[in-house]
């Protein structure tokens, strides 16, 4: 009580009212619901923290709505699928690249390389595939000069890509310090640098690439074994009989 007593006189002498180390009354129901915020001492630094859409694309993709099968062999027919059949209609050969997503700077050049030699031997067809949304991958496109002979299927769902056994990478496939040097110097030496990734595009899928005969026969091709793991699809060319 004589405590009490005495330090309430001393904060009164020091000018404090004696209730200023007074905790609100949490049981009370009277409170007004709009002062609640005054109670706290700082402002939630995070509460209109919004993250950029391309950050969406570091997100794990949600699964393809088939199980992802194993990558074909060579020498074993070519997976089939309702977006994309083999061989084709035509009997042409035809060598399918599955980009990374649009925005990757290997992706940039294995579309690249795919459309120069789609000129260069025009009786091979060249696919690529890409599931990022139709719009995303039209702009990407539109962006890097162009599709020409390319023809380009959009495989959002990534059923596709499970077809030939690409799924989600890991982390190591992606960041590994080889890859990042990789990048620098794709950058460097030949000005393909990174572009920003649409939210419909995922930066942990895995890329590839084959060649199949007019038979729908597989002769070349593997999945990339980290992102910068370019196909070699002059070689993959030459494995159809390129002329």
């Amino acid at each position: 009580m004589f405590s009490k007593l005495t330090t309430k006189i001393a904060l009164r002498k020091a000018g404090i009212p004696s209730n200023a180390f007074s905790l609100p009354d949490s049981k009370s129901g009277t409170r007004d619901p709009n002062q609640q915020n005054e109670l706290l001492p700082f402002a939630n630094p995070l509460a209109n923290l919004s993250v950029p859409k391309s950050w969406q694309s570091w997100a794990t993709p949600i699964p393809p709505p088939i199980e992802v099968a194993a990558p074909p062999a060579i020498g074993t027919r070519a997976p089939n699928s309702a977006k994309l059949r083999l061989p084709s209609g035509d009997g042409k050969p035809v060598v399918v690249v599955f980009l990374r997503n649009c925005g990757c700077a290997f992706a940039e050049k294995t579309f690249l390389e795919a459309r120069r030699l789609a000129n260069k031997y025009p009786r091979i067809q060249f696919i690529a595939v890409s599931h990022s949304s139709k719009p995303a991958t039209d702009k990407w496109v539109s962006a890097i000069g162009g599709a020409w002979q390319v023809m380009v299927l959009i495989d959002e769902e990534r059923e596709i890509y499970a077809s030939w056994g690409l799924g989600v990478s890991t982390t190591w496939h992606l960041l590994n310090p080889w890859t990042q040097v990789a990048a620098q110097k794709l950058g460097k030496q030949q000005a393909i640098w990174g572009r920003e990734v649409d939210p419909s595009g995922n930066r942990w899928q895995v890329g590839g690439g084959w060649a199949v005969d007019g038979m729908g026969t597989v002769r070349f091709g593997v999945a990339s074994k980290t992102a910068d793991d370019i196909p070699n699809l002059e070689a993959a060319c030459q494995a159809v009989g390129a002329y």
